[in-house]
């Protein structure tokens, strides 16, 4: 099965083949019964051939016979090997059967779909997110089988929340990978319900949350689109819009979270933190902007080239008084106003 993917940060053709569809499952199945059964030892390439066209009532090349050797060395860690002097094949350790792998065939082909999928999203938050979750669940096994405890009494692993709209994911990637315009009923906050003649280009994860970027015919310009803010989706039989041009790493670069100002310029803003703050700034910087400008007793002062949103306005103010806005002139008047505002609030009794 081949199935050409546009993913989150590399907006490019991902080609992703799965291993193994039905019919080779269903050969692994009888070449591991031929191999696990003590009656008839060392099966021959001749032997195990005739008895999967015996099952499934098709022929199988000496070729395709070696090539699903090969494939169950990779997917299931076959210790297959070929004994010269006995002339045929057999397991080099004799308790194992592909039979006593704990997944079904569906599940395996889901892993190594999921996995291939995820080898895109090696540089992402959310793969090394998704990386240290399997590490946990890893190290409590092993710590488990030491102590003779459930993982369960050992870790504690904090929950991620479900992502709202998450059911939204398929009909966006079908319309991505298929090129197909979508009809998008869409209700931004304090809006008006509009629908959005919708031509997908990316699925783009932020903060638990997922968002479709694409042209919108309706808005005549590219939009980024909160899934948890879609009401319906169906097929629209409007020619689907094509931009070559588009890139995640060039639309979202001046982007600070998942705003995007399409008439917006980037403007430089420089911010100066407490020494306190620093080792913080200097191992998470707050955008790939991040330009160390000082640090030194008088604190770390940095520049970013960024759009103006509110996401950056409330990250700033997430500091309270361990930063200080030095530029530009109307980020640090909005900060102020923010920041009487708030002692308005908690002062007036």
């Amino acid at each position: 099965m081949i199935v050409s993917v546009y993913f989150l940060t590399n907006f490019r053709s991902i080609t992703l083949t799965m291993p193994a569809n039905k019919s080779a499952l269903l050969r692994y199945r009888i070449i591991d019964s031929c191999l696990t059964n003590g009656l008839h030892k060392f099966p021959t390439m001749e032997f195990i051939i005739e008895k999967i066209e015996q099952q499934l009532g098709t022929s199988l090349s000496n070729s395709m016979f070696t090539k699903d050797i090969e494939n169950m060395r990779k997917i299931y860690s076959a210790p297959i090997q070929y004994e010269r002097f006995q002339k045929g094949y057999c397991y080099t350790e004799p308790d194992f059967s592909i039979a006593s792998f704990p997944l079904s065939h569906d599940e395996i082909e889901a892993l190594d779909f999921s996995t291939a999928l995820l080898q895109q999203l090696k540089d992402t938050p959310m793969f090394h997110h998704f990386e240290t979750a399997i590490n946990k669940v890893i190290d409590g096994y092993r710590i488990s089988k030491i102590l003779g405890k459930s993982e369960t009494q050992l870790l504690q692993v904090e929950e991620p929340v479900k992502a709202e709209g998450s059911h939204w994911l398929e009909p966006i990637l079908k319309g991505i990978t298929e090129n197909k315009c979508l009809a998008i009923l869409y209700h931004g906050f304090g809006r008006a319900e509009k629908e959005h003649v919708f031509s997908p280009y990316l699925l783009k994860e932020y903060r638990n949350r997922w968002y479709a970027v694409g042209y919108s015919d309706t808005a005549k310009n590219i939009l980024v689109l909160a899934l948890d803010r879609i009401k319906n989706i169906s097929l629209n039989t409007g020619k689907y819009v094509s931009d070559h041009d588009f890139t995640p790493a060039d639309f979202f670069k001046y982007s600070f979270g998942i705003t995007q100002l399409n008439d917006g310029k980037s403007e430089t803003v420089e911010l100066l933190f407490k020494p306190s703050q620093a080792p913080y700034i200097l191992s998470q910087p707050l955008h790939h902007s991040q330009h160390i400008i000082s640090n030194d007793e008088n604190g770390l002062r940095i520049r970013l080239k960024v759009y103006i949103t509110q996401e950056l306005i409330m990250c700033i103010l997430s500091y309270a008084e361990n930063v200080k806005v030095l530029a530009p002139k109307k980020l640090l008047i909005d900060i102020t106003r923010h920041i009487k505002e708030m002692g308005t609030l908690y002062l007036t009794k």
